[in-house]
This record gives C-alpha cells, sequence and structure tokens, in this order.
C-alpha cells in the first residue's frame, strides 16, 4: 500500500470517530430537550453569544430534578448548590431555569420565550460566562395535569 493510499485510509477511520462521537453527544438529549437546546441557541445566536455545549453531568441533574419534581409533586429550585454538588458539578458558575407547560405550553418556543420575558431567567439564558447546559425534560402527571414537560435547564461556565 502506497503511503498516499495508507494516509487516505487512515483519515477515512479517524473522520469516522470523530462523526460517532459527535452523534453519540448528540444522542444523549431527547427530541424534547434538543428542541430545547436548539430555541436556547437560536436566541444566544441572535444576540451574538456562543451556542452553549451539552455537558453530560449537567444532563444528568437536570433530568434527576425534573423527575423529582414531577415524583414530589412540586415546582421549585430546592437546594440548588446541593443539588450541583451531589451530582459533582464542577462548573464554578452555575444557573439554572425550570418551567412546565401542557399541550402548546410544552414547547419549546413558549418555554423560551417565557423565560426571554423574565428578567433573572433572561439573565440566565444571556449570560455570555456560562457556555455549557443539561436539560431535563421528562413528561408525567403534574397537579393532576397529565402529559406535562417538567423542563430543567441548568447551566455551567
Amino acid at each position: 500500500m502506497s503511503k498516499k493510499a495508507f494516509l487516505c485510509a487512515l483519515f477515512c477511520v479517524l473522520s469516522s470517530f470523530l462523526v460517532a462521537a459527535g452523534e453519540a453527544r448528540a444522542a444523549i438529549l431527547t427530541a424534547r430537550e434538543s428542541a430545547l437546546l436548539q430555541r436556547i441557541n437560536a436566541v444566544r445566536s441572535q444576540h451574538l453569544l456562543p451556542r452553549l455545549a451539552v455537558d453530560r453531568t449537567l444532563v444528568r441533574a437536570a433530568r434527576a430534578h425534573s423527575r423529582a419534581m414531577l415524583q414530589q409533586d412540586v415546582f421549585a429550585h430546592g437546594d440548588f448548590a446541593g443539588r450541583m454538588r451531589a451530582h459533582g458539578v464542577q462548573f464554578p458558575r452555575l444557573a439554572e431555569n425550570l418551567a412546565w407547560g401542557t399541550g402548546s405550553f410544552a414547547t419549546a418556543r413558549w418555554m423560551v420565550t417565557s423565560w426571554l420575558a423574565s428578567p433573572g431567567h433572561r439573565a440566565n439564558l444571556l449570560d455570555p460566562r456560562l457556555r455549557a447546559i443539561g436539560i431535563g425534560a421528562p413528561v408525567g402527571i403534574f397537579s393532576g395535569y397529565p402529559g406535562t414537560a417538567m423542563v430543567t435547564t441548568d447551566f455551567g461556565g
């Protein structure tokens, strides 16, 4: 095998690993979570801010909190710092947005628009120091409403 053919084959193999790694990162989010990420990053792009990167530790923390809120029928941040420590989150700067909704109020567009209308939530979405995100958006029964999307977005920077 010539050196050129070998290098071409090596490039193809390495490229396939890079594509697989990118797909694995994308696959850690559900369709609902991915829609939220796309919407959030679109808003950040409109404000000339960098896109948020998905962080697995933040995803685990966000999903656990959303599941707990559904199971306990509560909607609250609770001990945010304690939850982050318990999940091994290492970012020096952290923030969190919560939302819940059913039907058209459970869409990424509605939730992100609602956050943008709230000064504190808007500040979290548009904070240039925050560079990573974890999203949890399980669906269940909340306050008697079946089909509720319970959303936690945890940010790190």
